[in-house]
């Protein structure tokens, strides 16, 4: 079984649509949610897992997922909850900012009750992000799903991608996130994200780096824009320079990057166990590889969900 779970957000990106954001296009969007696009558009099978408004945007991001493939069986509607929307604002060279409206939103409204409905024989990997951590309740559900997802033997993703507007005290950042790492195979960071972290607990960034591996994750992808990106093991490391390109919108990048690594690990080397391709060099080096490329195309097209690559565009 090579299904993927997705948990967190799904939400509306308001996407401009001139260079000097002077008028918006509501399209479905969340990080975790874009996973779960990029995974199924590569051919892989996927379920999204999360709270939904019963608003009218709600049923614009069902059949957003639905049209992309991705199953719905763990989307909840939440009752009198609205949908978080996110204004993305483009700079001059496609890099972005986001201003958030995610007051009690229905993302942030599931429950563990919900995780009770999740068939886990049915998946090999639960991903997540760091959005689902910013408030008490939330957090405590996500930690939950981890612990789910180790108790059934899955391979766990984090993609730490941090808002940090959406954190009330940025000081809890580290603290919420380092929590997860116990239950977590597979964690991506960008440089900026590394510099920080590194910074609230007063330590070098290779030496954070380590810490992360010290709690027995496998494997920790560390991106930085178009600069090369490095994977690092407690016995290897590799360093692989992007596709050079020009980008013409980020939104969706980084998620298509680890969209295309865990689509690699679970659809490659099928005669070997999913764990022990985390720790196989060559496997691991030609996942790396996979995700940038799939990274780097999700840059040529604006938006979320149809800027992630399909198999043919980066085979």
């Amino acid at each position: 079984m090579t299904k993927l779970l997705s948990l967190g957000e799904l939400l509306i990106d308001m996407l401009p649509q001139d260079s000097q954001n002077s008028a918006y296009l509501p399209i479905a969007g969340g990080a975790p949610a874009n996973v779960a696009v990029g995974y199924a558009k590569l051919g892989g099978k996927a379920a999204f897992c999360g709270g939904m408004g019963d608003d009218y945007f709600a049923k614009q991001l069902s059949k957003s997922l639905a049209q992309y493939k991705v199953s719905t069986e763990y989307l909840f509607t939440i009752k009198d909850s609205q949908t978080a929307v996110v204004i993305v604002s483009l700079d001059e060279t496609g890099e972005r900012s986001f201003n958030f409206y995610r007051h009690n939103t229905a993302d942030l409204l599931l429950t563990s009750e919900h995780l009770n409905h999740i068939k886990w024989d049915e998946l090999s990997t639960l991903h997540f992000c760091s959005n689902t951590l910013t408030n008490l309740a939330i957090a405590r559900t996500t930690i939950n799903a981890l612990k789910l997802a180790k108790n059934n033997h899955k391979l766990v993703s984090f993609d730490v991608n941090l808002r940090y507007s959406l954190w009330q005290n940025s000081n809890d950042i580290e603290q919420n996130v380092h929590a997860c790492y116990a239950y977590c195979d597979i964690v991506k960071l960008s440089r900026d994200e590394l510099n920080f972290l590194a910074e609230q607990t007063q330590q070098t960034p290779d030496d954070y780096l380590q810490s992360i591996l010290d709690t027995d994750v496998s494997l920790v992808f560390l991106t930085d824009g178009p600069a090369p990106a490095t994977v690092y093991h407690n016995a290897f490391a590799f360093t692989e320079a992007a596709p050079i390109i020009t980008a013409v919108d980020t939104t969706s990048a980084g998620d298509a990057f680890i969209a295309g690594v865990l689509y690699y690990l679970n659809h490659n080397d099928e005669n070997i166990l999913l764990t022990d391709k985390l720790n196989n060099q060559q496997i691991v080096k030609r996942a790396l590889n996979f995700g940038l490329r799939c990274g780097s195309k999700a840059c040529l097209a604006k938006g979320a969900f149809p800027a992630l690559p399909m198999l043919v565009d980066v085979v």
